[in-house]
């Protein structure tokens, strides 16, 4: 067995294991898995698969458990029904629906996170841009630190951490942003805000799209180390708590990039 079809054989197990009533066909899904190793949202990902496949029970899975879940962080920027559910049919189809012959977006979801916080950040991203576009819309401040330190997790430990340390965290995290420099800011604004791909942000800059995620890797490298230090000053190191936020602040990154397209 190759070291390939042990880690398909890995994802098979762990997504029967969780979901023992969805059948995802292996044949036609092999060709989908992108990943070098068993992810630790392995179980995830198998029902992504299904997803990308058009799996009917896949898919029922992913609308009552996936996207109620993103449906609640939506309303946390607009509680209104038909804008939630505007929101929901988007990234629906966004995820969903092929185009042409590439397979739906969300065969791109790789497992390092859950599911759940991955359509999640998707859904916020397509709730602020419909936002902005809307022109009859309701003014909305909305700052990319907020959006970032808000970003769905799909992981209750640290949501409850978050909210147990909301005050140091909102205070170290935005007092880290604004030590970054001016082309940091703007480019995490355009990603997490303007809802902008690497490719966009690209050609505002006349760079070549390698060059963008260099920066985006340098400000998150930034950002997190300015954050270690500021966290310091309002908790103690050994608090598990500093761990925990410094954690869901490199997920919340991590995850914000990874819906970029």
């Amino acid at each position: 067995m190759s070291d390939f079809d042990a880690v398909v054989d890995g994802i098979w197990r762990s997504g029967t294991a969780v979901w023992p009533k969805l059948f995802v066909d292996k044949a036609a899904a092999r060709a989908l898995v992108t990943v070098a190793e068993v992810p630790p949202h392995a179980s995830d990902l198998y029902l992504a698969l299904g997803c990308a496949l058009g799996d009917p029970s896949a898919l029922q899975l992913f609308d009552d458990g996936v996207l109620a879940d993103a449906a609640r962080a939506i309303r946390r920027y607009d509680a209104n029904h038909a804008f939630v559910t505007e929101v929901m049919q988007r990234i629906r189809i966004h995820l969903l629906v092929a185009e042409g012959e590439d397979p739906p977006r969300i065969a791109r979801y790789d497992g390092r996170a859950s599911l759940r916080a991955w359509v999640g950040t998707c859904a916020v991203r397509m709730a602020l841009y419909l936002m902005r576009g809307a022109r009859n819309a309701k003014e909305v401040a909305v700052e990319w630190p907020d959006v970032i330190a808000e970003l769905p997790t799909g992981h209750a430990e640290l949501d409850a951490v978050r909210a147990r340390y909301a005050e140091a965290f909102r205070t170290a995290w935005r007092e880290a942003c604004a030590q970054l420099t001016p082309r940091h800011r703007t480019i995490l604004r355009m990603c997490f805000v303007e809802g902008a791909s690497v490719d966009a942000i690209a050609t505002t800059y006349a760079v070549h799209r390698v060059t963008v995620w260099r920066w985006l890797e340098d400000a998150k490298t930034r950002v997190l180390a300015e954050t270690r230090v500021r966290l310091g000053e309002l908790i103690p190191a050994s608090d598990p708590g500093t761990a925990s936020l410094l954690s869901l602040i490199g997920s919340q990154l991590d995850l914000g990039l990874s819906v970029l397209t």
